[in-house]
C-alpha cells in the first residue's frame, strides 16, 4: 500500500510532475478559500522517505543556486519549472517528517500581508490558521481533501 502519494520520488520525470501537482493543488485550495489565485513565492516538495530526501538533495543540487532553509534545503532555479499557470523560481526540499504525510506546501505572494490579513482571515475560517512564531506570522491553508498546504507569511 502507497502511503504518500508520488514518493518515493524516484527519478526527474516524477519529481516535475510533484511540483506541477503541488502547485496545481495549491492553487486550487486557495481558491477554495478566498476566491482568488496567487503567485507562488516558492514551493516545497515534502520528502517521505531518507532515500528519496538523499535523491532530491542530489537532483537540486545541479538545478540551481542550493542555500540552507528552514527544515531543509532551497534552491534558486536557474531553468524555473512551469506548473500550469505558475512558474516556480525557488523550491524547497524539506527533510523527512513524520508528521507531513501531505506532498508539499507553498508560500503565497500576495502583496501586502496586513491587508490580505484583514480582508481573508478570520478565526472561524474552517480552512484557515494562524501561526504565530517569535519574528513572524503566517496564515495557514488547510482541508482534509487536499494533501498540500499553503501559507502567507507575514515577511518573505
Amino acid at each position: 500500500m502507497d502511503l504518500y502519494r508520488f514518493s518515493p520520488i524516484t527519478d526527474e520525470k516524477a519529481f516535475i510532475t510533484t511540483v506541477q501537482y503541488v502547485a496545481e493543488q495549491v492553487k486550487n485550495l486557495t481558491l477554495q478559500a478566498t476566491g482568488n489565485r496567487y503567485p507562488l513565492s516558492y514551493l516545497t516538495l515534502f520528502s517521505h522517505y531518507p532515500q528519496e530526501h538523499q535523491f532530491l538533495l542530489t537532483l537540486i543540487d545541479g538545478l540551481g543556486d542550493v542555500q540552507a532553509a528552514n527544515n531543509g534545503l532551497r534552491v534558486a532555479l536557474t531553468t524555473p519549472i512551469e506548473a500550469g499557470e505558475q512558474t516556480i523560481a525557488q523550491l524547497r526540499i524539506r527533510q523527512p517528517d513524520p508528521y507531513r504525510t501531505q506532498v508539499g506546501c507553498a508560500d503565497l505572494a500576495v502583496g501586502n500581508y496586513a491587508v490580505f490579513k484583514e480582508q481573508y482571515f478570520n478565526a472561524e475560517h474552517p480552512n484557515m490558521r494562524l501561526i504565530e512564531r517569535p519574528d513572524y506570522e503566517m496564515i495557514e491553508f488547510f482541508d482534509p481533501d487536499f494533501d498540500v498546504f499553503a501559507y502567507v507569511v507575514s515577511h518573505d
